[in-house]
């Protein structure tokens, strides 16, 4: 008798551990069918299936936007010992950084779908996809392969509310995931910092601005203050002089082009002398509606011809264009420096 009261319990037991079980499934099933009824675009996967098997073979990146639009390429260069470079072909083969390229290609790779959008066409704008090359905001990227195959081929929209996704020949839209490098600057790829100096290694400057008296600034040592020595005026503001007499190792140009696509009469100049005996003339053109730079070392003596080499092989051969606010701090009047000097 107490051997089948045992039984009994067991069977109980077990009759509502299954019950509990089923009970369970079917909770789990419940969830799932509300989830996806409340969120029925949830998608995910990459965006561009295979892509790291297939990226290595790419030659030529392509991006078209209304802001900028540039053409980048895989070279071999003989002088770096047929090393493979890639370089931007629009901008006269100026070297391109590494570290980008391969920002972009981790980010393509790592682009994800997160949600259905719109396939209207009439609302890709809303979403920055809309084609730039019929005037639209959005950011073609294509990559093509040695043969012209495209390996992508994606109009991005890198909009504040999030970053969007379609194909060019395709009306349906999707929100995604993923870090992808500022593809709207051009700059961003290139490294546009013409002199690779110190300020420290500076001890005269020479400055002939656009307009108003050119003057000379100098420093005895490193360490000390910077003075105007021509016109002999007293200096108002030291930290005005420093910053008009260094800003030529600051520099951050917006744009490149080989030097001899830039002509024209020089509107200002500035020659740099460093404490170890290297001149670097400097002489800005307008062209184009833009103010380029275009920079030559020499050494003054013989001692010196390898430092200024490097200087010339490094910025002799382009023009930089400079923004705004660079021209401003290269350039300064002398009236800026000391207000109550005369023009």
């Amino acid at each position: 008798m107490i051997s089948t009261l045992a039984e009994r319990r067991r069977n109980r037991l077990l009759s509502l551990f299954l019950l509990a079980g089923a009970l369970i499934a079917i909770a789990a099933v419940t969830t799932a069918i509300t989830l996806r009824g409340s969120n029925p675009n949830a998608v995910s996967g990459p965006v561009v299936p295979g892509l790291a098997d297939t990226i290595g073979g790419g030659t030529r990146i392509i991006i078209t936007g209304a802001e900028a639009s540039y053409r980048i390429e895989r070279a071999e260069r003989a002088e770096r010992g047929e090393q493979t470079i890639w370089v931007m072909r629009d901008r006269g083969d100026y070297p391109v950084q590494s570290q980008r390229l391969a920002q972009l290609t981790e980010g393509l790779q790592n682009l994800r779908f997160t949600r259905r959008m719109t396939s209207d066409p009439g609302k890709h704008a809303r979403l920055g996809v809309d084609d730039p090359r019929q005037g639209g905001r959005g950011i073609l990227v294509q990559i093509e392969d040695g043969r012209g195959a495209l390996l992508v081929n994606l109009i991005l929209g890198v909009e504040p509310s999030g970053l969007y996704v379609r194909r060019p020949d395709n009306d349906q839209t999707w929100a995604a995931s993923g870090d992808l490098p500022p593809l709207r600057d051009m700059a961003s790829w290139l490294e546009l910092r013409p002199l690779d100096m110190s300020a420290d290694e500076l001890a005269r400057v020479e400055i002939m601005p656009p307009e108003g008296r050119a003057y000379i600034l100098a420093r005895d040592s490193a360490d000390a203050a910077w003075r105007i020595v021509s016109p002999a005026l007293a200096t108002l503001a030291q930290s005005s002089v420093t910053a008009a007499a260094e800003a030529i190792t600051a520099l951050a140009p917006v744009d490149v082009q080989p030097a001899p696509a830039i002509q024209g009469t020089p509107r200002a100049r500035v020659r740099a002398t460093t404490f170890d005996g290297v001149t670097i003339d400097a002489e800005v053109i307008e062209s184009d509606g833009g103010q380029w730079l275009k920079l030559v070392a020499r050494a003054e003596a013989p001692e010196q011809e390898p430092a200024a080499l490097a200087i010339n092989n490094r910025v002799a051969a382009w023009a930089y264009r400079l923004n705004e606010s660079d021209l401003a701090s290269f350039l300064p009047p002398l009236s800026s420096l000391v207000p109550a000097a005369g023009e």
